[in-house]
C-alpha cells in the first residue's frame, strides 16, 4: 500500500523526528515521490556492491549509496536501475553520479543523484554495506526511513505514521 505524503508536510508535522537532507540531488527516475526503509553502501569508485545488492529482493527499501561525491565515474546506469525496479526496490539515492539518464527517466523507480557522468566504475568488489553514512549534517543508518518528493528528502529513525 502506498501512503500519501509531501516532504513539506512531514517537515511541518514531524520536525522533532526527522533530519532534513541538505544535499540537493537531481531526480532522474520516473518515480518522483518514493519512500522506504534504508539500506546503505559506502563504495567510491566501484559499483560492484551496488549491482549485487540491487539484484536481490529490495522489499520496497531505498538504497542510499555514498560514493564520496565521486564525479569521474557513474554508480548506477540503466541496467542497474532496471534490476532494482524488477527486484522491488523503492528507490536509489546516490551521493555521486549516474549515467544513462535518458533511459532511467522511463524506469518506474525513484533515483536521486548529484548529476550524470558517462564513465563506468571499477569492478573490484570494493565497499561496505550496512554502514552509517554522513551526508553533511544528516546521519543515515541502515533501518532508518527516508521520504523523497520533488521538494527534497528527509530521514527518520522510525517509519512515520500519517
Amino acid at each position: 500500500m502506498t501512503i500519501q505524503y509531501s516532504v513539506p508536510d512531514i517537515c511541518d508535522n514531524f520536525s522533532d523526528y526527522i533530519q532534513v537532507g541538505d544535499i540537493h540531488f537531481q531526480s532522474y527516475g520516473k518515480k518522483k515521490s518514493f519512500y522506504g526503509q534504508v539500506e546503505t553502501l559506502f563504495c567510491p569508485d566501484d559499483n560492484s556492491l551496488v549491482k549485487k545488492l540491487l539484484n536481490t529482493n529490495g522489499n520496497n527499501k531505498v538504497l542510499v549509496v555514498d560514493a564520496s561525491s565521486n564525479a569521474h565515474t557513474s554508480m548506477v546506469g540503466d541496467q542497474i536501475a532496471a534490476a532494482a525496479k524488477k527486484n522491488n526496490w523503492a528507490g536509489i539515492i546516490v551521493n555521486g553520479y549516474i549515467r544513462d539518464i535518458e533511459v532511467i527517466a522511463n524506469i518506474d523507480i525513484g533515483v536521486l543523484a548529484k548529476a550524470s557522468v558517462p564513465l563506468k566504475t571499477n569492478k573490484d568488489d570494493f565497499g561496505k554495506q550496512g554502514v552509517n553514512l554522513y551526508f553533511n549534517n544528516v546521519i543515515i543508518k541502515p533501518g532508518f526511513w527516508i521520504y523523497v518528493d520533488t521538494n527534497g528528502w528527509v530521514v527518520s529513525k522510525n517509519k512515520l505514521e500519517f
